[in-house]
């Protein structure tokens, strides 16, 4: 499949997904992030708004994906997708997505939500070097895959220190 067509297959699947990402690091550049202190832009992220959208977006993802996995985590199922094609937006290239089916009282509008980023340093040392920043804690301390999170108004940053896409044996 071209490139250009597979992204734009993307977009028809998932909407404005560069738009998204714009979004995304103008957050990052406010905060005093830069672009040099991530190893990759693991995933984006797609939150439904019912279990019948999941099954809908994760039907058309089926066949975008090299690799898929769809298991339960948090008590509502979760597809991690291994991408035929990366993605590409400025130097980075994104080999996954992640969609999420709503957890219980759901309170999130549908679309895209969050860009996970895999970082060159320890979590620790990127709460160090960013002592400025306020980080949602609550999965920095998860035996599997810790996070820091940074919360923006229509959209959210995850770090890591290693990709979902291994985390899941998809890579």
């Amino acid at each position: 499949m071209e490139e250009e067509n597979f992204q734009q297959k993307i977009k028809e699947v998932l909407g404005d997904w560069e738009g998204f990402l714009d979004k995304i690091f103008s957050n990052l550049e406010k905060t005093g992030f830069k672009l040099s202190e991530f190893k990759e832009l693991d995933h984006i992220a797609y939150r439904t708004e019912s279990l019948e959208g999941y099954e809908m977006i994760k039907g058309k993802m089926v066949d975008l994906s090299k690799k898929y996995s769809d298991k339960n985590f948090g008590g509502r199922p979760i597809m991690v997708c291994f991408l035929k094609e990366p993605l590409r937006y400025g130097n980075f290239s994104i080999e996954g997505i992640e969609i999420l089916a709503p957890k219980e009282n759901n309170k999130h509008k549908e679309g895209l939500e969050h860009a996970e980023f895999v970082t060159k340093n320890s979590l620790a040392d990127v709460m160090n070097n960013h002592k400025e920043t306020l980080f949602n804690l609550d999965a920095y301390n998860r035996e599997e895959n810790p996070e820091l999170i940074m919360k923006f108004e229509d959209c959210a940053v995850k770090l890591h220190a290693q990709s979902l896409l291994e985390v899941r044996n998809l890579k």
